[in-house]
């Protein structure tokens, strides 16, 4: 579906004034790359590298400056030349989640953005990433928002670019809770990015910050992370008394314009007209190959516009209740939503459940457990259209282009929708939307997926020595399936060897040739369409099913010292991953159904099946050797991935940060929000 809007605006000429000015921070260095705004405009500019800046500002206009890490500023008064903008040490002390732990915005030497979580709660949306559009820097989202249950997909930076280069895996990494999802797991003859499902299928409601890793920031989880990260917590219990919370949304998907399409009387005019205007064919018969006046006249009344009479408004609806509270020894979380969507053309809708309940125990002053499960059972149903192509728009694109002087049917024969040479031309002239509608032909997918998540941690606080050193071992296990059915029919159209009009084109009766028209209204004028041959929806009439598994376990193990000596802090993480996925894929397929078919395979005339059965596992193997914090993790690679790292940051209050990462080293100075090195 294509939208166009068009507005048009005169010209104003408006009065205004160039303010030039300095913005410097409360040492007076200059602030480089500070946003300079009008307010209540898209005008601005930003400071340059002295942090100064030239801007035309309207009459009664005020400009406001602002950069991360300051607090804003909004001058009504355009005297002011020299702008010092504060240090917002609320932002700066703000955690960020970051790879494989947390940071203060204050200490931070990469490109991490960071999602405003209470904008995204009251967006009734089928998935997570369609609810991002816009609100971080570098992330855009493509898809997602034409059929209910369809996926969006992220990217970060527009690495999406490279599908023009045959690239396929150029989806980020997603990290949910600690769970490294992976980014490539082969299923039949395509692969799936499970974190993006994972992702997706999240209920706003549960989660408590998403954090998107632009750069050098994601180097902690290796070449997976090439297209970056996108660290996603879920809400823990706080302190207090159990909570109970809901929230709903309802909603209503409908189309805001539709492109415009020739009524049956001007897509006549303009075939005559193209076609009696080449003066190569000199084959053509102008009573047979154009319309004729009296059937134009006739035209003027017809208006089978199929996609007006099928499409519908369609309702979206959304609801979550969450339990949590806390006390002294434990904290608790426990979330449930549900979705549903439907479609606006046909049997088009889905629905999804979605589950998440954690526990978080202080075993004693030193030991801390957690358990997690969550998971979500979805079922979707889509037109199964395999009538001169399996284009996913097909059903909406032939239903806008049918002609809209030939009817759906007349009488008891559903008709092909031949042209003017009544003669088909095109494959896809064979699709009947409300015959394959009547016919019960259904593409459904069910889809379930399970998670748990388990972590001990150990805190050496009693050490006078090692105070400050904690030991964490995490364990997550999930498990994927997905079913598709699918039911194709058979079924058969006609057309009328001859037709009304002078010129025999119309379906219709001409205004005072009823009788004659009666005339072709037989059994013999109506003969079987696709050359007379039975049509079926896909190389045969078939029932299909598809299932897939997949199991993935990760395991890891951590080691993170963070003290402060002094005005110094001190901080390190080491980390050993392991990790297996496993998958299975299994398609069957039968022809000939019945037409009152069950859905199962013995309901068919003619059996011809056709299994395929295909088991792939992925293992991960990992030797260690001699390792100290000055050393790298020696890593065996066999047909799977394996993260290795050592980070070790250095913080000096008065001064900045300075970060350590192995095998490279590189000393960081920020200064007024920049990083030299």
């Amino acid at each position: 579906m294509f939208l166009a809007f068009v507005l048009a605006f005169p010209a104003i000429a408006q009065t205004g004034q160039t303010f030039k000015g300095v913005v410097v921070d409360g040492a007076g260095e200059p602030i480089i790359g500070a946003s300079v705004k009008v307010v209540g405009t898209t005008t601005g500019t930003i400071t340059d590298l002295d942090g100064k800046f030239t801007v035309t500002v309207p009459s009664g206009r005020k400009v406001e400056i602002s950069y991360i890490g300051y607090v804003s500023q909004v001058l009504p008064d355009l005297k002011q030349t020299k702008i010092i903008l504060k240090e917002d040490a609320q932002q700066l002390d703000e955690v960020v989640v970051v790879g494989y732990g947390t940071q203060k915005k204050a200490h931070l030497t990469g490109a991490i953005g960071t999602v405003p979580m209470n904008e995204i709660q009251d967006i009734s949306a089928g998935n997570l990433a369609n609810t991002l559009s816009g609100l971080v820097t570098g992330v855009s989202v493509s898809g997602g928002n034409t059929r209910p249950g369809e996926t969006a997909r992220v990217s970060i930076r527009q690495n999406d670019a490279l599908t023009s280069m045959k690239a396929t895996n150029v989806e980020p990494l997603y990290v949910i809770d600690g769970y490294i999802y992976p980014t490539e797991v082969k299923i039949g003859a395509t692969t799936e990015n499970l974190g993006a499902t994972a992702f997706n299928n999240l209920d706003p409601s549960v989660i408590e910050s998403i954090s998107v890793l632009k750069d050098a920031s994601a180097a902690v989880y290796g070449a997976r992370a090439a297209n970056g990260v996108i660290l996603v917590t879920t809400k823990r219990g706080k302190l207090g008394a159990p909570k109970i919370s809901y929230s709903g949304t309802f909603g209503v998907a409908d189309e805001v314009s539709r492109a415009k399409m020739l009524n049956a009387n001007q897509y006549g005019k303009l075939w005559n007209a193209v076609r009696a205007a080449d003066p190569t064919d000199t084959a053509m018969n102008p009573l047979t190959d154009l319309f004729q006046a009296d059937e134009l006249n006739a035209m003027k009344g017809l208006n089978y516009d199929l996609l007006d009479k099928y499409w519908k408004s369609a309702f979206t609806q959304q609801h979550s209740v969450n339990l949590s509270g806390a006390t002294d020894r434990a904290s608790y979380f426990a979330g449930i939503s549900y979705f549903e969507q439907d479609g606006n053309l046909g049997k088009l809708d889905y629905d999804r459940w979605t589950y998440r309940a954690g526990v978080d125990v202080k075993i004693s002053e030193w030991i801390k457990a957690n358990l997690q499960v969550s998971g979500d059972y979805g079922n979707r149903n889509t037109p199964n259209v395999k009538v001169g192509g399996t284009n996913s728009e097909k059903d909406y694109n032939l239903l806008l282009m049918h002609p809209q002087y030939i009817p759906e049917t007349i009488g008891d024969y559903p008709l092909a929708p031949y042209g003017i040479s009544n003669k088909e031309i095109s494959s896809s002239q064979n699709y009947a939307f409300d015959v394959l509608q009547n016919s019960g032909d259904y593409n459904k997918t069910m889809t379930s997926n399970m998670n748990i998540n388990a972590g001990l941690e150990y805190d050496f606080g009693w050490s006078k020595w090692l105070k400050g050193l904690t030991l964490k071992f995490t364990y997550s296990k999930s498990v994927n399936t997905t079913k598709n059915n699918q039911y194709g029919s058979s079924y058969k159209l006609y057309y009328m060897s001859q037709r009304a009009g002078s010129g025999s084109h119309l379906y219709t009766p001409i205004a005072g040739e009823e009788n004659a028209y009666n005339d072709l209204i037989t059994d013999n004028n109506f003969l079987l369409a696709n050359g007379g041959a039975i049509i079926t929806n896909g190389d045969a009439a078939y029932l299909s099913r598809d299932m897939d598994r997949t199991d993935n376990y990760q395991m890891n193990f951590m080691a993170a010292y963070s003290r402060d000596f002094g005005d110094h802090h001190v901080g390190a993480l080491f980390s050993i991953e392991k990790s297996e996925a496993e998958s299975e894929y299994l398609n069957g397929s039968v022809t000939d159904p019945y037409e009152f078919t069950t859905g199962q395979s013995n309901s068919v005339g003619l059996i011809v099946n056709l299994v395929r059965y295909l088991h792939v596992v992925n293992r991960a193997h990992c030797l260690i050797s001699d390792v100290s914090i000055m050393r790298m993790l020696i890593s065996i690679y066999s047909s799977f991935y394996y993260v290795r790292m050592h980070l070790l940051n250095l913080h000096r209050k008065t001064i900045g940060v300075y970060s350590l990462l192995f095998p490279e080293v590189g000393l960081y100075h920020r200064r007024n929000g920049l990083k030299t090195m």
